[in-house]
Protein backbone atom coordinates (compact mmCIF):
# COMPACT_ATOMS: atom_id res chain seq x y z
CA UNK A 1 0.00 0.00 0.00
CA UNK A 2 0.90 3.54 -0.97
CA UNK A 3 -0.31 5.76 1.94
CA UNK A 4 -0.40 9.43 2.52
CA UNK A 5 1.25 11.16 5.47
CA UNK A 6 -2.03 12.48 6.55
CA UNK A 7 -4.20 10.84 9.48
CA UNK A 8 -5.78 8.29 10.08
CA UNK A 9 -9.74 9.07 9.76
CA UNK A 10 -11.88 6.83 11.64
CA UNK A 11 -15.37 6.72 10.99
CA UNK A 12 -18.11 5.66 13.61
CA UNK A 13 -20.89 6.35 15.54
CA UNK A 14 -20.03 8.12 18.83
CA UNK A 15 -21.63 7.72 22.51
CA UNK A 16 -21.39 7.84 26.31
CA UNK A 17 -20.52 4.15 27.09
CA UNK A 18 -21.68 2.98 31.32
CA UNK A 19 -20.31 -0.14 31.87
CA UNK A 20 -21.17 -2.71 34.52
CA UNK A 21 -19.56 -5.05 36.13
CA UNK A 22 -21.94 -7.88 37.96
CA UNK A 23 -21.12 -11.42 39.13
CA UNK A 24 -23.43 -13.01 36.88
CA UNK A 25 -26.26 -12.34 34.50
CA UNK A 26 -29.40 -13.48 36.22
CA UNK A 27 -32.04 -16.08 34.66
CA UNK A 28 -35.11 -14.47 33.00
CA UNK A 29 -37.28 -12.49 35.37
CA UNK A 30 -34.40 -12.35 38.38
CA UNK A 31 -31.64 -9.89 39.25
CA UNK A 32 -28.32 -9.74 40.26
CA UNK A 33 -26.42 -6.89 42.15
CA UNK A 34 -23.87 -4.48 39.88
CA UNK A 35 -21.19 -4.44 41.81
CA UNK A 36 -19.69 -1.27 40.06
CA UNK A 37 -20.29 1.51 37.29
CA UNK A 38 -17.66 2.98 34.90
CA UNK A 39 -18.22 5.40 32.23
CA UNK A 40 -16.08 5.15 29.05
CA UNK A 41 -16.80 5.91 25.42
CA UNK A 42 -18.09 3.99 22.64
CA UNK A 43 -18.08 2.59 19.72
CA UNK A 44 -14.96 1.35 18.31
CA UNK A 45 -13.66 3.82 15.90
CA UNK A 46 -13.54 6.98 18.80
CA UNK A 47 -11.28 4.20 21.15
CA UNK A 48 -9.29 3.57 18.37
CA UNK A 49 -8.47 6.89 17.27
CA UNK A 50 -7.44 7.83 20.73
CA UNK A 51 -4.95 4.48 20.83
CA UNK A 52 -3.62 5.66 17.91
CA UNK A 53 -3.06 9.41 19.29
CA UNK A 54 -1.21 7.88 22.40
CA UNK A 55 0.79 5.73 19.65
CA UNK A 56 1.88 9.13 17.62
CA UNK A 57 0.13 8.21 14.78
CA UNK A 58 -2.04 11.61 14.23
CA UNK A 59 -5.81 10.62 14.42
CA UNK A 60 -9.08 12.54 13.23
CA UNK A 61 -12.78 11.18 14.01
CA UNK A 62 -15.92 11.79 12.22
CA UNK A 63 -19.13 10.92 14.43
CA UNK A 64 -22.51 11.75 15.15
CA UNK A 65 -22.97 14.97 16.73
CA UNK A 66 -23.76 15.09 20.66
CA UNK A 67 -25.00 16.90 23.12
CA UNK A 68 -24.00 19.38 25.69
CA UNK A 69 -25.80 17.44 28.31
CA UNK A 70 -23.24 15.83 31.12
CA UNK A 71 -23.11 12.45 29.15
CA UNK A 72 -21.67 15.13 25.74
CA UNK A 73 -19.24 17.03 27.94
CA UNK A 74 -17.82 13.50 29.37
CA UNK A 75 -17.32 12.27 25.72
CA UNK A 76 -15.60 15.09 24.72
CA UNK A 77 -13.43 15.95 27.22
CA UNK A 78 -12.04 12.28 27.21
CA UNK A 79 -11.29 12.44 23.10
CA UNK A 80 -9.73 16.15 23.81
CA UNK A 81 -7.37 14.70 26.36
CA UNK A 82 -6.66 12.03 23.85
CA UNK A 83 -5.47 14.31 21.50
CA UNK A 84 -7.87 13.49 18.73
CA UNK A 85 -9.41 15.73 16.03
CA UNK A 86 -13.05 15.78 15.15
CA UNK A 87 -15.36 16.92 12.86
CA UNK A 88 -18.56 16.90 14.70
CA UNK A 89 -20.74 19.06 16.41
CA UNK A 90 -21.57 19.33 19.96
CA UNK A 91 -25.47 20.81 20.04
CA UNK A 92 -27.50 21.64 22.91
CA UNK A 93 -30.96 20.38 21.69
CA UNK A 94 -29.03 17.00 20.97
CA UNK A 95 -29.67 14.25 23.53
CA UNK A 96 -26.29 12.28 23.92
CA UNK A 97 -26.55 8.77 22.36
CA UNK A 98 -25.36 6.32 24.95
CA UNK A 99 -25.34 2.62 25.93
CA UNK A 100 -25.24 -0.02 28.66
CA UNK A 101 -22.75 -3.01 28.50
CA UNK A 102 -23.18 -5.12 31.06
CA UNK A 103 -20.37 -7.44 31.71
CA UNK A 104 -19.89 -10.45 34.30
CA UNK A 105 -16.54 -12.10 36.28
CA UNK A 106 -16.17 -14.35 32.37
CA UNK A 107 -16.15 -11.86 30.12
CA UNK A 108 -19.50 -12.06 28.70
CA UNK A 109 -21.08 -9.31 27.63
CA UNK A 110 -24.80 -7.63 26.70
CA UNK A 111 -25.28 -4.49 25.65
CA UNK A 112 -28.26 -1.93 25.09
CA UNK A 113 -28.17 1.10 22.81
CA UNK A 114 -30.18 4.21 23.08
CA UNK A 115 -28.60 5.86 19.57
CA UNK A 116 -31.47 8.32 18.87
CA UNK A 117 -30.63 10.14 15.55
CA UNK A 118 -27.13 8.59 14.91
CA UNK A 119 -27.67 7.26 11.42
CA UNK A 120 -28.98 10.83 10.09
CA UNK A 121 -26.41 12.88 11.85
CA UNK A 122 -23.77 10.27 10.22
CA UNK A 123 -25.59 10.30 6.89
CA UNK A 124 -24.55 14.24 6.86
CA UNK A 125 -21.02 14.26 8.40
CA UNK A 126 -18.53 16.09 6.54
CA UNK A 127 -16.16 13.19 4.31
CA UNK A 128 -14.04 15.52 2.89
CA UNK A 129 -11.42 14.81 5.16
CA UNK A 130 -11.07 11.63 3.94
CA UNK A 131 -9.10 12.47 1.02
CA UNK A 132 -6.13 13.41 2.56
CA UNK A 133 -6.02 10.63 4.61
CA UNK A 134 -3.39 8.15 4.97
CA UNK A 135 -5.80 5.71 5.82
CA UNK A 136 -9.45 5.12 6.87
CA UNK A 137 -10.82 3.31 9.54
CA UNK A 138 -14.65 2.34 9.41
CA UNK A 139 -17.19 0.69 12.20
CA UNK A 140 -19.66 -1.40 9.75
CA UNK A 141 -22.16 -2.71 12.32
CA UNK A 142 -25.50 -3.42 10.92
CA UNK A 143 -27.02 -0.87 13.23
CA UNK A 144 -25.62 1.69 11.19
CA UNK A 145 -24.81 0.15 7.57
CA UNK A 146 -26.56 2.45 5.54
CA UNK A 147 -23.79 5.31 6.73
CA UNK A 148 -20.79 3.19 6.32
CA UNK A 149 -21.70 2.26 2.92
CA UNK A 150 -21.49 6.39 1.76
CA UNK A 151 -18.07 6.08 3.30
CA UNK A 152 -16.97 3.14 2.02
CA UNK A 153 -18.01 4.77 -1.43
CA UNK A 154 -16.41 7.68 -0.25
CA UNK A 155 -12.78 5.96 0.77
CA UNK A 156 -12.99 4.13 -2.89
CA UNK A 157 -13.22 7.43 -4.40
CA UNK A 158 -10.30 8.84 -3.07
CA UNK A 159 -8.16 5.64 -3.38
CA UNK A 160 -7.71 5.25 0.28
CA UNK A 161 -6.38 1.97 1.99
CA UNK A 162 -9.37 1.01 4.11
CA UNK A 163 -9.86 -1.04 7.62
CA UNK A 164 -13.55 -2.20 7.86
CA UNK A 165 -14.55 -3.61 11.48
CA UNK A 166 -17.75 -6.01 11.49
CA UNK A 167 -17.19 -6.10 15.27
CA UNK A 168 -18.69 -10.07 14.87
CA UNK A 169 -21.97 -8.83 12.48
CA UNK A 170 -22.78 -10.85 9.28
CA UNK A 171 -21.40 -9.18 6.51
CA UNK A 172 -24.46 -7.99 4.68
CA UNK A 173 -25.03 -8.54 0.54
CA UNK A 174 -24.90 -4.62 0.24
CA UNK A 175 -21.91 -4.29 2.35
CA UNK A 176 -19.79 -7.41 0.45
CA UNK A 177 -20.77 -5.84 -2.76
CA UNK A 178 -19.78 -2.28 -1.77
CA UNK A 179 -16.22 -3.20 -1.16
CA UNK A 180 -15.64 -6.70 -3.75
CA UNK A 181 -12.42 -6.43 -5.25
CA UNK A 182 -11.03 -3.71 -3.46
CA UNK A 183 -7.51 -4.34 -3.17
CA UNK A 184 -6.54 -1.88 -0.48
CA UNK A 185 -8.94 -2.98 2.06
CA UNK A 186 -8.45 -5.29 5.06
CA UNK A 187 -11.40 -6.76 7.12
CA UNK A 188 -11.22 -7.38 10.97
CA UNK A 189 -13.72 -9.40 12.74
CA UNK A 190 -14.03 -11.52 15.93
CA UNK A 191 -15.34 -14.84 17.29
CA UNK A 192 -16.10 -15.58 20.66
CA UNK A 193 -13.37 -17.38 22.61
CA UNK A 194 -15.26 -20.63 22.39
CA UNK A 195 -15.34 -20.55 18.39
CA UNK A 196 -11.25 -19.84 18.27
CA UNK A 197 -10.85 -22.75 16.29
CA UNK A 198 -12.93 -21.51 13.40
CA UNK A 199 -11.07 -18.42 13.10
CA UNK A 200 -9.31 -19.42 10.28
CA UNK A 201 -12.32 -20.62 8.27
CA UNK A 202 -13.98 -17.64 8.84
CA UNK A 203 -11.27 -15.91 7.89
CA UNK A 204 -11.06 -17.67 4.47
CA UNK A 205 -14.84 -16.96 4.02
CA UNK A 206 -14.65 -13.62 3.98
CA UNK A 207 -11.87 -13.03 1.94
CA UNK A 208 -12.74 -15.74 -1.21
CA UNK A 209 -16.83 -13.82 -0.59
CA UNK A 210 -15.07 -10.05 -0.89
CA UNK A 211 -11.29 -10.71 -2.86
CA UNK A 212 -9.92 -7.81 -0.26
CA UNK A 213 -6.17 -8.17 0.76
CA UNK A 214 -6.53 -9.34 4.14
CA UNK A 215 -9.15 -10.40 6.27
CA UNK A 216 -7.92 -10.73 10.32
CA UNK A 217 -9.82 -12.11 12.49
CA UNK A 218 -9.45 -12.01 16.77
CA UNK A 219 -10.26 -14.80 19.43
CA UNK A 220 -9.46 -13.33 22.65
CA UNK A 221 -6.67 -15.27 24.44
CA UNK A 222 -6.19 -17.33 21.90
CA UNK A 223 -4.56 -14.43 19.63
CA UNK A 224 -5.89 -13.86 16.10
CA UNK A 225 -5.79 -14.96 12.97
CA UNK A 226 -5.10 -12.64 9.01
CA UNK A 227 -5.93 -14.52 5.81
CA UNK A 228 -4.43 -13.18 2.16
CA UNK A 229 -4.48 -15.09 -1.17
CA UNK A 230 -0.81 -15.81 -0.32
CA UNK A 231 -0.03 -16.17 2.98
CA UNK A 232 -1.81 -16.92 6.85
CA UNK A 233 -0.12 -15.61 10.10
CA UNK A 234 -1.32 -15.60 13.38
CA UNK A 235 -0.12 -13.34 16.45
CA UNK A 236 -0.31 -14.56 20.40
CA UNK A 237 -2.42 -13.35 23.24
CA UNK A 238 -0.20 -10.88 25.61
CA UNK A 239 -1.37 -12.71 29.09
CA UNK A 240 -2.60 -9.74 31.42
CA UNK A 241 -5.03 -9.75 34.85
CA UNK A 242 -8.48 -8.62 33.28
CA UNK A 243 -9.88 -5.57 34.36
CA UNK A 244 -12.81 -5.60 31.24
CA UNK A 245 -12.67 -6.43 27.59
CA UNK A 246 -14.41 -3.14 26.26
CA UNK A 247 -13.17 -2.17 23.21
CA UNK A 248 -10.46 -4.48 23.18
CA UNK A 249 -10.70 -5.17 19.65
CA UNK A 250 -10.70 -0.88 19.15
CA UNK A 251 -7.31 -0.87 20.80
CA UNK A 252 -5.90 -3.99 18.48
CA UNK A 253 -7.51 -1.58 15.62
CA UNK A 254 -5.19 1.00 16.50
CA UNK A 255 -1.76 -1.21 16.47
CA UNK A 256 -2.65 -2.94 13.22
CA UNK A 257 -3.65 0.49 11.77
CA UNK A 258 -0.15 1.73 13.45
CA UNK A 259 1.50 -1.19 11.69
CA UNK A 260 -0.12 -0.35 8.14
CA UNK A 261 0.56 2.65 8.40
CA UNK A 262 4.12 2.64 8.91
CA UNK A 263 4.75 -0.18 6.27
CA UNK A 264 5.03 -3.14 8.26
CA UNK A 265 4.39 -6.78 7.51
CA UNK A 266 0.95 -8.33 8.70
CA UNK A 267 2.56 -9.98 11.32
CA UNK A 268 4.03 -7.62 13.36
CA UNK A 269 1.46 -5.35 13.14
CA UNK A 270 -0.66 -7.75 14.48
CA UNK A 271 1.28 -8.26 17.50
CA UNK A 272 1.81 -4.26 17.89
CA UNK A 273 -2.50 -5.14 18.36
CA UNK A 274 -2.81 -7.78 20.47
CA UNK A 275 -0.23 -5.88 23.42
CA UNK A 276 -2.10 -3.26 22.67
CA UNK A 277 -5.67 -4.90 23.54
CA UNK A 278 -4.29 -6.60 26.31
CA UNK A 279 -3.12 -3.45 28.06
CA UNK A 280 -6.30 -1.46 27.18
CA UNK A 281 -8.08 -4.79 29.24
CA UNK A 282 -5.94 -4.53 31.75
CA UNK A 283 -6.12 -0.69 32.88
CA UNK A 284 -8.79 1.23 34.32
CA UNK A 285 -11.63 3.28 31.93
CA UNK A 286 -10.17 6.68 33.34
CA UNK A 287 -6.41 5.48 32.41
CA UNK A 288 -4.62 6.69 29.23
CA UNK A 289 -4.06 4.29 26.19
CA UNK A 290 -0.76 2.76 26.07
CA UNK A 291 2.35 4.25 24.34
CA UNK A 292 4.37 3.03 22.24
CA UNK A 293 6.91 1.95 23.96
CA UNK A 294 4.53 0.22 26.71
CA UNK A 295 3.71 -2.02 23.74
CA UNK A 296 6.91 -2.81 22.67
CA UNK A 297 7.98 -3.87 26.51
CA UNK A 298 5.10 -5.70 26.34
CA UNK A 299 6.16 -7.50 22.81
CA UNK A 300 10.17 -7.85 24.05
CA UNK A 301 8.82 -9.49 27.23
CA UNK A 302 7.26 -12.55 25.62
CA UNK A 303 10.01 -15.39 24.78
CA UNK A 304 8.18 -16.55 21.28
CA UNK A 305 6.73 -13.70 19.60
CA UNK A 306 6.81 -15.38 15.93
CA UNK A 307 4.36 -16.37 13.01
CA UNK A 308 2.76 -19.70 12.40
Amino acid sequence: MTLQSGPVVCVSYLALAELWNLPRFPAANHGAEIRSIEWSVAADGPITAVALASLRAPSLLIANDIGDDEQGQHVRRWLEEGGVGRTFAIRSEVVTPWIVVAADDDHTRTWFAHLPCVVGSLERADLSPIASASLLYLDCYQLIERAALRVIEAGRAAEVPMLLNLGGCELSQAMASAIRGCSQLVIQTNVDDAAHAAAPEAARSLLVRTGVAWVVVTAGVFGAVAVSRSETVSAPSFPVEVRHTHCAGAAFSAGLLYGLRSGWPMHRGMLLGSASGALRGARHQSASLPSLDELREVIASRPQSVAS
